[in-house]
């Protein structure tokens, strides 16, 4: 990771506040001068403007920079890159105890966007200062005037909706006033290489004519934050995320749409994998994809199951880490499955997890949920969930809790969302590790305990999605890409396809028996109420003496009528 001035000697002052860097760098940053000079004369002019006053203002911008380039069969077929500036602005009216982000309740929950998250953004001048100024005060006054309306049917809402659980109130002080400058140098991309290895590695699809659709590309983009707020957080910070990825595609004869992926993660290009792993990797990758064609449809099952250490990575992201969010633990349209189970036992005695978004690497390997600060100008700390599986805490933003009043730095978001509670580097560590080979044993044992002709190896998952809304199940989903069958006699392990696992958390835990030695890092983007953000998750194999499983959705369209056109001679 290439940075400007990182950590040189000596302070300045700006706008009153000392920053640990070169001062030539923050001084000279028309972004930040604008903001800073813009946030100072809102404030001070709109914070006693109304009845109602404006008690806290943040600015936020998300400066990207972006490359990307992808290929098909050979043959260079999207190249392009974009610069851009994007505003947010925070307004907050009426008092930390009771404000406009206050949740409406009852039948007026159902009007359309009363609870939405999306507060709006504007796109800035790439440099001018006196424009860029223009569009903040453009920006300031729609958030301002919105903000004051919310605030009154707030007010009115709570006068003829039943009295609240949590007295915490709707926003908490921030205990240290962060100040902080460092920007980061987009990472020196070989475009020219890039484009020489993608051609020749998707030419290797054109061997293969029952693959329909095939991928293979880059994408790298640099984003620095600059968070300004009328509490005197300067905050500017910023990563970078490269990503590889290859997809292929193809169809069973009974109308099934099947493909595989790889993705590798980093953020430097130099730690890009050598071509000779990328393309043994994808020759792994289409020996599977062509299993998946000749494999059968797997019927509903429950049984026991291994989630090899990636996936099950996944699933402790979407079915823990998403309920453990601290404002899901307030809010009356929510599940609130663990709202009041602190200091309980959730899940088998030898399973601890904790987020810590300050770790860069585990074991050597980028973790794309890296972050200084959160967007709500707090330092991101590592924060104990589940300690020998009892129930410690939540991650929070500054929404309060009543036993949780501070946060500790999980507040996160996309641009024109508002922030809430969202996991950073999500962390499974297991004191009942036997290795994988050892793991499999366990899984044949249990199979033959359990009664059942066969358990699954579950290898590869695109990714899941959990309900956590009280207004419907609450259930998960594991979208399941590649699993075996595996038989407690001599016959071999046996590809299928088309099955999803399913369940609900509470339960499923509790079936956990036994972890691998083999943490290993997922690296996604996971979407929520407050927008996209970078996450990632580490956990060892997962050894379940119960999962169940469901079928899924297919086309029922036939594959191709003819071969592609470089097959027909």
């Amino acid at each position: 990771m290439k940075k400007t001035s990182l950590f040189l000697a000596g302070f300045f002052i700006f706008s009153g506040f000392c920053f640990s860097q070169d001062a030539s760098d923050a001084k000279s940053d028309p972004v930040l001068k604008a903001m800073v000079e813009e946030l100072d004369r809102s404030y001070k002019k709109l914070k006693n403007a109304e009845k109602a006053p404006l008690y806290f203002l943040q600015y936020e911008v998300f400066d990207k920079s972006s490359y990307w380039v992808s290929s098909n069969l050979g043959a260079i077929i999207d190249e392009g890159d974009n610069l851009s500036k994007t505003l947010t602005v925070d307004a907050r009216v009426g008092s930390h105890k009771l404000d406009n982000s206050h949740e409406i309740k009852g039948k007026e929950s159902r009007s359309r966007g009363a609870n939405s998250k999306n507060i709006g953004s504007i796109r800035i001048p790439l440099s001018d200062e006196n424009a860029i100024k223009a569009k903040i005060w453009e920006l300031t006054d729609k958030a301002y005037k919105n903000a004051l309306d919310k605030y009154l049917k707030v007010v009115m809402n709570k006068k003829v909706t039943a009295k609240e659980e949590d007295k915490s109130g709707d926003f908490s002080l921030n205990k240290k006033v962060n100040v902080f400058y460092q920007r980061v140098n987009p990472s020196q991309i070989d475009k020219d290489k890039v484009k020489k290895i993608i051609k020749r590695l998707s030419a290797k699809f054109k061997k293969h004519d029952f693959i329909i659709n095939s991928s293979m590309g880059l994408y790298a983009q640099n984003i620095n934050k600059y968070i300004v707020n009328s509490e005197g957080a300067r905050i500017v910070m910023g990563n970078n995320f490269i990503i590889m990825y290859c997809t292929i595609r193809a169809r069973t004869k009974d109308g099934m749409d099947i493909s595989r992926n790889k993705n590798y993660n980093f953020n430097d290009f130099k730690d890009m994998p050598f071509e000779k792993k990328l393309s043994d990797d994808l020759d792994i990758l289409i020996e599977e994809l062509e299993e998946l064609t000749k494999a059968k449809e797997q019927e509903p099952f429950t049984g026991p199951a291994i989630l090899d250490n990636k996936s099950a990575a996944v699933f402790f992201h979407e079915i823990f880490g998403h309920r453990i969010e601290g404002h899901r633990q307030k809010s009356a349209s929510e599940g609130q499955t663990f709202a009041k189970k602190i200091g309980q036992k959730i899940m088998p005695d030898f399973l601890s997890i904790y987020d810590d978004p300050s770790l860069q690497y585990f074991n050597g390997q980028f973790l794309r949920g890296y972050y200084r600060y959160d967007d709500e100008a707090v330092k991101g700390e590592r924060t104990s969930l589940v300690e020998n599986g009892v129930l410690k805490g939540f991650l929070m933003s500054r929404i309060p809790l009543d036993k949780f009043p501070d946060s500790n730095g999980h507040g996160r978001r996309s641009e024109g969302k508002m922030s809430v509670a969202r996991q950073g580097n999500l962390i499974i560590k297991s004191q009942k590790e036997v290795s994988y080979g050892k793991l499999r044993e366990l899984l044949l044992a249990e199979i033959k305990k359990s009664g059942k002709e066969y358990g699954l190896i579950i290898k590869d998952i695109s990714g899941g999605f959990t309900i956590t809304q009280r207004s419907l199940p609450q259930s998960f989903t594991i979208l399941i890409k590649y699993a075996v069958k595996v038989f407690p006699d001599s016959r071999p392990d046996e590809v299928i396809r088309g099955l999803n696992m399913i369940g609900t958390p509470l339960q499923t835990f509790q079936k956990i028996i036994y972890t691998g030695d083999d943490l290993e890092v997922f690296n996604g983007t996971c979407g929520a109420e407050s927008g996209w953000v970078p996450v990632s998750a580490v956990s060892p194999s997962l050894l379940f003496s119960e999962v169940e499983t469901e079928k899924v959705k297919k086309s029922n369209e036939k594959p191709p009528i003819l071969k592609p056109p470089y097959f027909d001679k």
